[in-house]
């Protein structure tokens, strides 16, 4: 029982995800959650910050697991590529 509350608790959490937001709006960029949260949270118009602090590791780890996905975007775009450019104003510039 505590495992299945446990994980309805970490599926519910996902939606709020800037990782899961992310790859379900089709963006294909590397850490595009970790960089959005880091990015929200270091923002001068934040009122508060944590919130956003406390969403970096949990995308950190999404992104992670999602590192193979994401890096397909940088195949040629006959094998699956797409070549759009992945901007987030004020995130962590990785690649």
């Amino acid at each position: 029982m505590p495992t299945r509350i446990l994980l309805i608790a970490t599926l519910l959490s996902l939606g709020g995800c800037f990782s899961a937001l992310g790859h379900l709006s089709g963006d294909r960029c590397v850490y595009y959650g970790t960089r959005t949260s880091w990015a929200w949270a270091n923002h001068p118009d934040t009122l508060s910050g944590w919130p956003f602090l406390i969403d970096t590791p949990f995308s950190f780890a999404l992104d992670t697991v999602l590192l193979p996905y994401d890096l397909t975007a940088f195949l040629p775009e006959g094998m699956g590529g797409d070549h759009k450019a992945c901007v987030i104003s004020g995130g962590l510039h990785v690649m």
